[in-house]
Formats: structure tokens, C-alpha cells, sequence
């Protein structure tokens, strides 16, 4: 039997009569578009992070800005988010706990952020990934609101009964590097169990291809260096009672050059002029207004501007019972999550050396050498706390499983912050308690029939914030709402299901919209996002060799909140605008995996979305920064791809393992794009030596595209270039 995967047709998983993909936790969903990505398949491509492992699965849109760092709590422009189906609305978990902090959540600065608000990436190390399960739109009713996109689920390894280890080297383009190691065993009754791993990874400036002039360029301050340890140990006591204690730590210190420079404007004459009109006349505008003007922002990176993270979290389970595969448990959790941020030495274009030509010039380069910064040189800090416990009850009640989970939080968060005028560094603590729950009733009907209605309880006191002078305020009103969600599956014969689901959205405000702190804010009064998102799908086995799936997805909102960084001239700063909108949005995808022979399998998928947006009670972003043109109705659809296709081809035999992955991005908008179409191709090779020993090669963008796939108007056209051709030579040994 064979399932769709998103990527490829394995015959070794375990599927259930609707066609559904079981995992530990998939008790958790009722049908819906789901994909699986298992350590096998990790380690044949061998992909190096979490976010380069689901980029190409249908529907799930990577919005990377092509390096490393990312500006902690600025949301879509300054960091690596994830949509599904265009909904930014995505809940990140660890073996079904979720790792993000309420008070950051509610403090991105973004309406296109996904509700972890740190890099995917640095949730835990790829080499302690079991599998990888995405559920895309409403179909896990038990997230609520908060999961209107999907839910990205990493389930981590166990140890194993046979003690067993393995080393893995790798070296490729641009100084690359990547050390694995990891052990797993077990006593020798096999009642404790044990995984360790350890990772580093690093390399240093990138190269890509810029489609305005034609021409490959270093992509300069895009070195990075990323480290992880993982520790998971299980005691199990008889078949349904077990302790699990897990612990992941991982730290980076990466450059941050914030965008690629605009060379068709890297001359004497535009580079004065650059400097004229944004230190003199405060022009900001990207290409639309201040051609070329990321240059100036450029100098912030070439100056040394780099991000870090410390990450530890701690994680203690204990399970006492399972029934049809609910699992009953009680948790305790503690996360902290720190990062760092340097803006260089200066805020701009030292004016006194006018002789300067270009950041490029002989002269600007010893001037940026003797000034470049070191770790001690942090402008920004932010640290997010957060500990709570979390109870799970399943029982089975003859047609009915019903499951329960409630968890109570306290998180917090930390923020220190040196001005770039009078160099005071001042800080801000911000607390909130959160009580969430669930209720869900899976009724199996019959054999053909499941519906699974459900309620959720999400209560969250008023976000407390202490000054440094100790003046503590309330941001909004404490919040308490109950939602409901139904998701069910149907049966038609053998390998043919179809699934529906519904989910009512109730969402408070962010404390940045009650914030009334300049003239952007007076046009309006805003209200909490309200809603509903629907889904509906099929799975299909044709034959023993061929299996298709549809889904679509509608979101309505009646109420919903976008976000934007705009210019505010009265205190000549950035600052965040948010205005209420009506929004619909429908996303597409549809796919097949076909068995070619023996050997050979290919997938193919296609994905689209469409959003509008129409802004409610005359409502409007501040005119400037060259946006006025666009409407709050047509901005998202106007900062990413809107059709996705992907053709995947795979080789595998007893000792080869190939594939070639063609992802086809289209619908871009050329105004803010610098193409409308782009073609990359991905390639892996994995070839066992022996039992032990394999080797294997990886080349990214094979054909060196130059492209994009997100915008931003405060930066302009073609400012996030994604890196160029480039590969890995590794080897792995097994003992």
C-alpha cells in the first residue's frame, strides 16, 4: 500500500483504512490534508534543517530571507516564517507540546507571523527527528484558533533496544561544514532507553545570482555558525505507564546582513545621491521611492551586524494509560529562549569621508575592518521564559474516544534595548498567565464514518508590563472565549476517503494594536479577529501504483488585523500600523505519486492560493515608504508566489538512493519580484558502501536561479536573494 507523502510513496508505513498516515500522536486529527516526513527519508536527502525538509511539500510556503539570522520579534520582513495554505497561523510543536511563548506571540510586531515566533530552525537539531508531521488547515481541532494554518508536529527519537551509534561529516560550498554525531541503547532489560545527539554546523558567506544585472556576487556578513545537543531518556515501567525526560539546547551566532545590496545603483553618482536623500531628506521608500536605497542599509551588515540564540528546554512526561491510541499523561515544561542583536558601529554612512565611492571601495574596507564589532557590541536582547504543566486524559467509551488536554502557562518575557541616538540602553518585563483546554469527542459512526466535534477554552489575563523605572500597565483586557470545531471522515470503498472540517477563529488583539502611540493610530478603534475556516479533501488509490489528493481550504473573516511597518514622519521613526480588514482566503493543492517500477517513483503537486483583503471603516496605512499604491487588499497577494508546482523523481535500490526535486514558484508580481516565474532544482545522492558506511553528495539550485520568495516595499524589488548553486560531500558511519 502506498500514501501520499508530499514527497514520495513509501510502502513501509503504517496506514489506516481512510488513507491516513499513523504516527504516535495522529490521535490528534480526524482526516485532513496531512503530509509525513520520516528520518529516512531526512537521511537519504539528507536535509540539513527542519525548514529545508518541508519547503517542498504542497501547500507549505517558506518565506526565507536566504541567510541565517533573523531580528528577533519583527516578524515576516526580518526572519524565516512559514505559512500553510497562506495562513500565518501555524503551531509549532514537540512531540504535541507547543514551544512558543504567549507574550512573544502577542508581541511580534507582524501580521504574517507563525506562532512560533523564532526560526523553525532552531527548535531542536534535524539528527533528533523521528518524523515530521505537518497537518495542514483546521484539521487538528483540538489547536483551536491559533492552528487555522496547520500544525507543524516534530516528534523526536527513542532510544533504541540495540545499543547503536553513528558519526556523520560533511563539507561543501562556501566553507561549509556540518558534524553530526549520536548514540542511542538501552539496559539490558530494555525498560530505560536512551538517545543523545550532538550537531554543528557552519559555514561562511554565500554566494548568489542577482537577476537585475546578471552577475553572481558574495552575499557579504552571511557566515554563520549553528550548535545543538539533544538528550531524551525513557523509563518504561510495564506496556502503558513511562517517564520521559527530554532535554534540547541549541545556540547560534549568525550574520545578519539584513538585505542584498542594490548594485545596479553601486556607482559614485547613486551612491551620494543615496546618502542625500536618506540622512538629509529622510526619504524612505524602497525602489519605489528611493531608488537603490538599500544600499545604506547595507552598510549595517558589512559594519559586523550579526543575531544570536541560547535556547534550553526541559521537558518531564509522565504517561499512566492508553486507550485506541490516546495517550494519558501529565507533563511539566520549562523553556528559555534568549537572542541577541547588533546593528554594527553606526547607524549609517559615516558623511565625513565623502571621498568613500562604495561600501566596495579599498578604503571603506579598512575603515569597516577597524571598526567591525564583536559579541560585546549587542544593541538589542531578548529573553523569552516560560514554564507550565500540561494533562492529557483519554478514555474510550464504546463508539466514542474521548480526550482532554489542559495546560496551564506562565510565560515572560524580557527585553533590553540601546538607542542608536543616546546609546541608553533601557528594558522592559512583560508577564502573562494563559489557561488553555480542549474537549474532543471522536464518534466512530461505523466503519465507514468518524466525526470528531470538539470545544476549546482559551483564557488569558491582561499582558502586564513593568517599566525600568517599575510603572506597571496592562496591555488590553483579560480574554476568555469558548470555539468549537467539527472535522469528520468518510469511507467511500477501499482507498477512497473524503474528510471535511470547520473552525470557528476568535482572536484577541495584540498588545502593539492597543498601543496609541502616534498619529497612525487615530483613524481607528480595533476588534478582536473573528471567523471561520472550512477545509474538505479526498484521497484516492487508483491502483497499487498510483494514489491522488485533493484539498481546499476557505478562510472568512468577518474581522481580521493586518500589520504593517510603516514611516511615521511626525516622530521620524519606523513604527507599526494595524488596521481591521474583512479577509477571505482559498488555497488549493492538489497531487499524485506514481509507482513507476520497481525503482523508480514520482510525485508531482500543485498548489495556489488567493487572498483579498478589504480594509473596513475607511481604515488605511499611513501614506508613505511607497505603498500607497498598495491597497490593504491586495498586499499579501503582492509579497509571495502565488502558484507552487513540485515534481519529484526518486531512485532507490539496495545501495542507491536518488533524487531530483524541481520546484517551480509562478504568479509573482514583476513590480516587486524580479521575475515572475523561477525554476530551482534540488539534487541527493546516497549510496551504501556497505552496512556501516555511506556516502553521499547534495547540490541546492542546481542551475543557479537567482530568485526570491518573499518582498518586502520597505526594502524593494529583489533585496532577499536566495543562495546560488551549491553542494555537500559527506560520509556517515554506522556502529
Amino acid at each position: 500500500m502506498y500514501t501520499l507523502d508530499g514527497i514520495e510513496v513509501d510502502a513501509d508505513r503504517q496506514i489506516d483504512r481512510f488513507g491516513n498516515t499513523i504516527t504516535e500522536q495522529s490521535y490528534y486529527r480526524t482526516g485532513g490534508d496531512v503530509n509525513v516526513i520520516d528520518s529516512v527519508q531526512i537521511e537519504q536527502r539528507h536535509y540539513s534543517t527542519i525548514t529545508s525538509a518541508i519547503k517542498t511539500l504542497p501547500g507549505v510556503q517558506v518565506n526565507s530571507i536566504g541567510y541565517h539570522g533573523g531580528e528577533y520579534s519583527r516578524g515576516a520582513q526580518y526572519n524565516t516564517t512559514v505559512t500553510i495554505n497562506g495562513d500565518e497561523h501555524v503551531v509549532i510543536c514537540l512531540d504535541g507540546r507547543r514551544i512558543d511563548n504567549a507574550v512573544s506571540r502577542s508581541m511580534s510586531w507582524s501580521s504574517t507571523d507563525s506562532n512560533a515566533l523564532a526560526n523553525l530552525d532552531q527548535v531542536t537539531s534535524i539528527d533528533n527527528i523521528d518524523k515530521i508531521e505537518v497537518i495542514k488547515g483546521p484539521g487538528a481541532s483540538v489547536y483551536g484558533a491559533d492552528a487555522t494554518g496547520g500544525v507543524i508536529n516534530i516528534i523526536t527519537k527513542k532510544g533504541a533496544l540495540k545499543p547503536q551509534a553513528s558519526i556523520d561529516l560533511a563539507t561543501g560550498s562556501w566553507g561549509h561544514h556540518v558534524y553530526r554525531a549520536n548514540m542511542s541503547g538501552s539496559s539490558s532489560d530494555g525498560s530505560t532507553r536512551y538517545f543523545i545527539s550532538a550537531m554543528r554546523d557552519m559555514g561562511g558567506d554565500t554566494h548568489y545570482y542577482d537577476q537585475m544585472t546578471g552577475k553572481n556576487y558574495t552575499y557579504h556578513g552571511t557566515d554563520f555558525k549553528d550548535d545543538a545537543v539533544n538528550i531524551r531518556l525513557d523509563k518504561y515501567f510495564n506496556d502503558t505507564h513511562r517517564l520521559t525526560f527530554s532535554y534540547n539546547h541549541t545556540g547560534a551566532h549568525d550574520g545578519y546582513p539584513t538585505t542584498t545590496p542594490d548594485y545596479r545603483y553601486m556607482n559614485p553618482t547613486d551612491w551620494q545621491r543615496i546618502k542625500y536623500e536618506i540622512r538629509v531628506k529622510q526619504n524612505y521608500g524602497g525602489d519605489l521611492k528611493v531608488p537603490g536605497y538599500r544600499n545604506d542599509w547595507y552598510v549595517y551588515g558589512f559594519n559586523g551586524c550579526y543575531t544570536a540564540h541560547l535556547n534550553n528546554d526541559f521537558d518531564l512526561s509522565y504517561s499512566f494509560a492508553k486507550e485506541n491510541e490516546m495517550e494519558s499523561f501529565v507533563r511539566m515544561y520549562k523553556q528559555s529562549h534568549k537572542y541577541w542583536e547588533c546593528w554594527g558601529p553606526s547607524d549609517g554612512i559615516i558623511s565625513s569621508k565623502p571621498i568613500l565611492t562604495s561600501p566596495w571601495d579599498p578604503e571603506w574596507n579598512d575603515y569597516v575592518n577597524a571598526k567591525r564589532v564583536t559579541k560585546n557590541s549587542s544593541r538589542n536582547k531578548n529573553y523569552d521564559f516560560n514554564r507550565g504543566m500540561q494533562l492529557q486524559l483519554g478514555k474510550s467509551y464504546g463508539k466514542h474516544d474521548i480526550l482532554t488536554g489542559w495546560t496551564f502557562d506562565k510565560s515572560r518575557w524580557e527585553s533590553f534595548s540601546v538607542s542608536r541616538k543616546t546609546k541608553r540602553e533601557t528594558s522592559t518585563n512583560v508577564k502573562q498567565t494563559t489557561i488553555d483546554g480542549y474537549l474532543q469527542d471522536k464518534i466512530h459512526v461505523n466503519d465507514k464514518f468518524e466525526i470528531a466535534p470538539s470545544l476549546r477554552y482559551q483564557h488569558a489575563n491582561a499582558v502586564s508590563t513593568t517599566s525600568e523605572s517599575g510603572k506597571v500597565t496592562n496591555g488590553g483586557s483579560p480574554f476568555s472565549k469558548v470555539t468549537a470545531a467539527v472535522n469528520a471522515q468518510y469511507l467511500i470503498n477501499d482507498g477512497f476517503s473524503i474528510f471535511a472540517g470547520w473552525t470557528q477563529i476568535n482572536r484577541p488583539l495584540h498588545p502593539y494594536d492597543y498601543k496609541p502611540s502616534t498619529s497612525l493610530y487615530e483613524d481607528q478603534k480595533l476588534e478582536n479577529e473573528k471567523g471561520s475556516a472550512y477545509t474538505i479533501g479526498l484521497k484516492k488509490r487508483i491502483s497499487d501504483r498510483t494514489n491522488v489528493f485533493v484539498n481546499y481550504d476557505y478562510t472568512d473573516m468577518s474581522n481580521a488585523v493586518c500589520r504593517q511597518s510603516v514611516w511615521d514622519y511626525k516622530i521620524g521613526e519606523w513604527a507599526t500600523k494595524s488596521v481591521n480588514a474583512k479577509q477571505t482566503r482559498k488555497a488549493f493543492n492538489l497531487g499524485i505519486n506514481q509507482k513507476l517500477d520497481q525503482h523508480w517513483r514520482l510525485g508531482l503537486s500543485y498548489s495556489t492560493i488567493d487572498e483579498q483583503w478589504t480594509a473596513k471603516r475607511g481604515m488605511k496605512f499611513q501614506p508613505g515608504l511607497g505603498i500607497d499604491s498598495m491597497l490593504v487588499n491586495a498586499y499579501l497577494n503582492s509579497t509571495r508566489p502565488k502558484n507552487k508546482y513540485i515534481a519529484d523523481l526518486t531512485y532507490s535500490s539496495r545501495k542507491w538512493f536518488s533524487s531530483l526535486t524541481t520546484t517551480i514558484y509562478s504568479g509573482m508580481d514583476d513590480r516587486y519580484f524580479t521575475s515572475n516565474r523561477f525554476v530551482i532544482l534540488d539534487w541527493a545522492l546516497n549510496y551504501n558502501v556497505s552496512k556501516d558506511w555511506s556516502v553521499y553528495a547534495t547540490v541546492d539550485n542546481l542551475t543557479n536561479e537567482g530568485y526570491e520568495v518573499k518582498f518586502h516595499p520597505s526594502v524593494g524589488k529583489g533585496a532577499y536573494a536566495m543562495p546560488g548553486r551549491s553542494f555537500m560531500l559527506g560520509a556517515k558511519y554506522k556502529f
